[in-house]
Parts: structure tokens; sequence; C-alpha cells
């Protein structure tokens, strides 16, 4: 499905650039080229992961609420909707603030985030929403239009991972499936309780027992 393989994708350079970001972080802001850097961190924020990434996975939301019987206001896409809206919120904090400590220490906090959203995207809603879709008759999803300048901005993200080639964070935690999301537990009770009908459990029940 298309829009599945096109997120997947641009995961792919959301990953790096996480890396790239945290690269310029532990780099320190005494660093002559910090200010430019993090300009062009901004800019590629805003334009390739809130504008255009973040825009085509809401698209799939709404086409698994509309096609694949998903609940929109509970369950893993309100929380993925919501770490949305609070990763556009962070980005503003982050462009208001000089190269600075506190700079840096909202930079690593926007990487780890953008980590764990994709893997909550890459081993939960992917590999279920492709199969929803087409069981609901649904073969692809209409991708909205992008941003004017997306080559460009892309273009961009690949300079920022030679420029700051990107490096893991020691201190997170990333894993696969539900478990490791901080929403587990309270506010959703995972994809088996939230998605998946009498029937589904029944029929992994029993491929688990084969």
């Amino acid at each position: 499905m298309r829009i599945v393989e096109e997120i997947r994708r641009e995961h792919q350079l959301v990953e790096e650039i996480a890396g790239s970001l945290h690269h310029w972080a532990v780099r320190g802001a005494g660093h002559p080229d910090a200010a430019a850097d993090k300009a062009d961190f901004v800019r590629f924020l805003r334009v390739f992961i809130v504008s255009f990434h973040f825009g085509n996975e809401e698209a799939l939301f709404d086409a698994l609420v509309e096609h694949g019987e998903i609940p929109g206001h509970r369950g893993p896409l309100a929380i993925l909707r919501r770490e949305h809206d609070e990763a556009a919120r962070t980005i503003d904090r982050f462009e208001s603030l000089g190269p600075d400590e506190a700079a840096g220490a909202l930079a690593i906090e926007i990487a780890a985030e953008l980590w764990q959203h994709m893997d909550k995207e890459d081993s939960v809603l992917l590999p279920e929403a492709e199969r929803r879709l087409i069981d609901g008759g649904v073969r692809d999803v209409e991708l909205p239009p992008p941003p004017a300048d997306i080559d460009e901005i892309r273009q961009l993200g690949h300079e920022l991972v030679v420029r700051l080639p990107p490096v893991d964070d020691p201190n997170l935690i990333r894993g696969d499936g539900c478990i490791p999301c901080a929403a587990f537990g309270s506010e959703c009770h995972g994809i088996e309780s939230e998605w998946w009908s009498d029937w589904e459990r029944e029929h992994h029940a029993s491929l688990d027992e084969g």
C-alpha cells in the first residue's frame, strides 16, 4: 500500500534526523555553527515532519477511522494524534530558544520523542493499518498535497545528516509493541484491547496455540 510504504520511507530520514539533532545537542552550544545548524533543524522539523510527514500520517488515521473500523477518539490513534500536536508545540519552544543549554536539553527531548513515536508506528500501527484497510476494501489512501518546497527540505535533511552524523541516545529505552509506550495501561490498553474484535482475539490465540 503506497501510503504505508511512503510513511516507512519518511521514517528512515526522520530516524537519521533525530540522531543528528541529538548530535547537535551533545556537541554543545559553544560550537561556532550551533545557531545556523539549529535554524536548519527548525526548518526541517516544521516543514518535513510537522507539515508533510504528520500530514500523511493523519490521512492514514482518517482512513482507518472511516474504513478500518478503528476508534479515533481513544486508543493508539488518539495517542498518536496527541503526540503530533505535542511535537509541534515542542518545536515552537525549541525555535524560541537560543543555541544554549536549554535548547540542547530540548533537542534531546525532541529526538527521543521522535524515535519512540516511530517505534509505535512501525511495530504497531503500520502493520495493522495495511491489513485493516485492505479488509475494508481500501487498496490505497490518497496522500495530501506536499509542501511546495518539500524537495528542498528533504535535501536539507540529507545535508544535516552528513553535517552532523547521527548518534544514538544511550539513555533512551526503545522497543517494539505497546509495552514500551508511556500511555500503555493508563490511557491506552494496547492494540489487542482497543482494536481487536472477539473473533480476532480467538483467531490470534489459535495461531499462538498452533
